[in-house]
């Protein structure tokens, strides 16, 4: 069941997008000076179900408050398309210039998206310039190199990378 496609077809379900509190929110987000206030943060957080131990740079985006996120999580300038849940666990990293994008088109019918779900385990280091495709889950404890995207599952404890990113070696992976 965790990967059961959603359909978003013309005239039937709505898409998840960001209302006009979590547009506000994000450009808020953008002004380095404002952010800086420990209520904007907390503001930011309750917008879109982050934890409050949730760091984030001023580059970081959603589409939709879709994400449910644990603690100590670091997403960064990391861009989410959620039109499908996305869960990442805890004390998982991303570095800089990631994506995580829950739909694609149907190739048959190109007005209809379809999405499903992104699941990231707990303790994942995403490197850098990392995309994350519809449907894929990675497991704990996993590290993900720079400019893979993930297509498949990847599952934990390991290092994985390339274009289709692809298992290189298991590893104990835990961070500090």
């Amino acid at each position: 069941m965790k990967n059961v496609p959603i359909y978003f077809e013309i005239g039937g379900l709505v898409r998840p997008h960001n209302g006009k509190k979590e547009r506000l929110l994000l450009m808020l987000n953008k002004l380095i000076i404002v952010r800086s206030f420990p209520f904007i943060k907390r503001l930011f957080c309750n917008g879109f179900n982050l934890p409050y131990t949730t760091s984030y740079s001023k580059d970081f985006f959603t589409s939709a408050p879709n994400i449910f996120i644990e603690n100590n999580v670091g997403l960064n300038d990391t861009f989410i398309l959620a039109y499908a849940p996305v869960t990442i666990g805890e004390g998982s990293s991303f570095s800089f210039r990631n994506m995580i994008i829950t739909s694609t088109h149907d190739l048959e019918n190109f007005s209809t998206v379809i999405a499903k779900p992104v699941t990231i385990g707990k303790n994942v280091w995403i490197t850098t310039n990392v995309t994350i495709l519809p449907g894929v889950s990675i497991g704990d404890n996993t590290v993900i190199g720079a400019g893979s995207v993930v297509v498949n599952d990847i599952p934990n404890g390991v290092f994985a990378t390339g274009n289709p990113c692809k298992v290189i070696k298991k590893i104990d992976f835990r961070k500090i």
